[in-house]
């Protein structure tokens, strides 16, 4: 089966943010890439192992799809949240940004959401507490709009 492809948009963004890294997408990079654009919910890397495999048909070893997902990671690619151990697709990826992340308990969807006042207020907290910060996980759990409508039918 033929790998899925990156719509033309999204590979343009990846290859550039690839070049600006001094790095390349490779095919195997960009098929991780894809089958997480092609998600609807962010994905662990077993689950993204298994779309790989069955699009593929053939074994994919779990060392190799880590690798691809710390690659999409460090070039600014993709996100992985924290407190589900999964990873989703960056919406901005044409810049670089930390986002806040709204997390359904119910159907799985993930927002990402770029805040600077919210970074900012955090950056300013630290700073009052003498903290210095690596980095910020903001991750809001709760229900989606379309979740929420419907339990309140």
């Amino acid at each position: 089966m033929k790998a899925q492809p990156l719509a033309a948009k999204w590979r343009k963004l990846a290859e550039a943010r690839c070049a600006a890294a001094g790095e390349r997408l490779t095919p195997a990079r960009s098929a991780a890439y894809a089958e997480l654009r092609a998600c609807d919910r962010p994905v662990s890397a077993y689950e993204l192992i298994a779309l790989l495999e069955e699009r593929q048909q053939r074994k994919i070893a779990p060392l190799t799809v880590y690798r691809h997902l710390d690659f999409l990671i460090r070039v600014g690619l993709v996100h992985r949240l924290e407190s589900t151990q999964s990873y989703l697709p960056c919406d901005h990826p044409e810049h670089s940004h930390e986002s806040q992340y709204l997390l359904c308990s119910s159907c799985g969807h993930a927002e990402e959401v770029e805040s600077k006042p919210i970074r900012s207020l955090l950056l300013k907290v630290a700073d009052q507490r003498g903290f210095h910060p690596e980095t910020a996980v903001v991750e809001i759990k709760g229900l989606c709009g379309s979740c929420a409508a419907t339990r309140s039918n």
